[in-house]
């Protein structure tokens, strides 16, 4: 009795193997590439929306630094600018941003 229960339970696991492997059932969701280069906007300066949707490609052991330094980068000159710009309205003394 025990075996025909493991017998019929190994039975439907192949099964269902076999389908998912024919593309029945929902299978894997899409992903998208683990090289996908970091678009950054060259006509504008970023928004808060550039930040939140932005995705590093991944690496063997993290992201890839190049990718992030890139990006990194760009925000600090950005933040520089804008914080120069900011003290400018405030009617502060403006010194230029450290790049």
């Amino acid at each position: 009795m025990m075996w025909t229960l493991w017998l019929i339970v190994i039975t439907a696991i192949v099964i269902s193997v076999v389908l998912l492997a024919l593309g029945r059932g929902d299978g894997l969701a899409e992903e998208e590439p683990d090289d996908v280069v970091v678009r950054l906007p060259e006509d504008r300066s970023m928004v808060a929306s550039d930040v939140e949707t932005l995705r590093f490609p991944l690496a063997l052991r993290g992201y890839q630094m190049a990718a992030v330094d890139e990006v990194l980068d760009r925000l600090a000159v950005e933040l520089a600018l804008r914080d120069a710009e900011i003290r400018q309205l405030q009617g502060q003394d403006v010194q230029p941003p450290e790049v």
